[in-house]
């Protein structure tokens, strides 16, 4: 794999919303769709701060809260 560059470099011209006043960014796990040859594909990126627990721990806490939020949405709907 290649040397790492600024998170900037690899995502230009993708914007995001900003973090809150005071908050100062530590590490980074970054999900990005991509297109490979026009067919869509998602791309893994992390910092080197993160350990693979910390990374597993993330990713289940946002796919519960995720999963709370759709299902707070559809019974809302009824």
């Amino acid at each position: 794999m290649e040397n790492r560059v600024d998170i900037g470099e690899v995502l230009r011209g993708l914007e995001i919303y900003p973090l809150e006043p005071g908050w100062t960014p530590t590490d980074v796990l970054c999900l990005v769709k991509c297109l490979e040859n026009g067919v869509p594909t998602w791309a893994y990126r992390a910092t080197t701060g993160l350990n693979r627990e910390e990374l597993l721990g993330v990713l289940r806490v946002h796919a519960a809260l995720t999963e709370r939020e759709l299902v707070e949405e559809f019974l809302v709907d009824d």
